[in-house]
């Protein structure tokens, strides 16, 4: 793999490179990246987990072009990586769901530096809390799609969130400092909803004049009743891993 992009870093016009679930990827090979390709755009790591700090540091240099992100599921991905990525001004796309080591220090970066942001994906998120989520609201003008699920959110948070005007699409489901009054006023709040996942619990403790009123506006409410996993790596994933290797062996 180190070889490979070290080969592909001398394109320089590269825009985008997708590279999701190349579990051998590791640095060496993104530092290449970094000094050879400035002018790209997207990136696509999720599940890499051979990927630190380290090569997100030598991508947030060296790309300041870039728009898109993914590096999903990645525990070694921390605060450092974000603060990398800040400097990036053009990001439009953020995917960090299930980086449990990064904190709401990051992304409070990233909404005060990447004015433009427009998808963010924080699911699962542990660390991630209200001290964002102000950041976000006074900031990220532009966001239009937030997946907040699992984050340490609390009513206030959420209302911070929903103040900005372009949000269209949102999913909340277990914030576990979420209270039914404090998900009406955040709904009531934002305008522009067009779509919100929530959780099927919440659905007989609000007023139901909220889903006929945000309906009559041209929201759709997806209901959903998973339970709580609290494990960055679903079991789903292993098994399919394993039965890859029993393919291939």
């Amino acid at each position: 793999m180190f070889l490979g992009l070290k080969a592909i870093s001398r394109c320089s016009r590269l825009r985008s490179l997708k590279l999701g679930i190349c579990l051998n990827m590791t640095d060496h090979g993104l530092i290449h990246v970094g000094k050879g390709c400035s002018k790209l755009k997207e990136l696509d790591l999720y599940r890499c987990s051979g990927v630190t700090d380290r090569g997100i540091a030598a991508i947030g240099h060296g790309c300041p072009s870039l728009e898109m992100i993914n590096i999903a599921y990645n525990g070694k991905i921390t605060d450092s990586s974000l603060l990398s990525l800040s400097k990036c001004s053009s990001l439009k796309v953020l995917e960090i769901r299930g980086c449990c080591c990064v904190s709401s220090v990051g992304l409070s970066a990233i909404a005060m530096e990447c004015r433009q942001l427009a998808v963010l994906d924080i699911k699962k998120c542990f660390n991630i809390n209200d001290n964002a989520m102000h950041p976000l609201g006074k900031f990220s003008h532009n966001l239009e799609q937030i997946n907040l699920s699992y984050c340490s959110v609390t009513d206030a948070g959420l209302l911070s969130v929903t103040r900005i005007n372009r949000l269209r699409n949102m999913t909340i489901l277990h914030l576990a400092g979420l209270t039914p009054n404090g998900l009406a006023a955040a709904l009531l709040t934002c305008g522009g909803l067009t779509k919100v996942k929530l959780h099927s619990s919440f659905k007989p403790l609000l007023p139901q004049y909220i889903f006929k009123y945000m309906e009559a506006r041209g929201c759709v409410f997806h209901w959903r009743n998973k339970a709580f996993q609290e494990e960055i790596d679903p079991k789903g994933w292993q098994l399919h891993l394993g039965r890859l290797s029993g393919a291939s062996s």
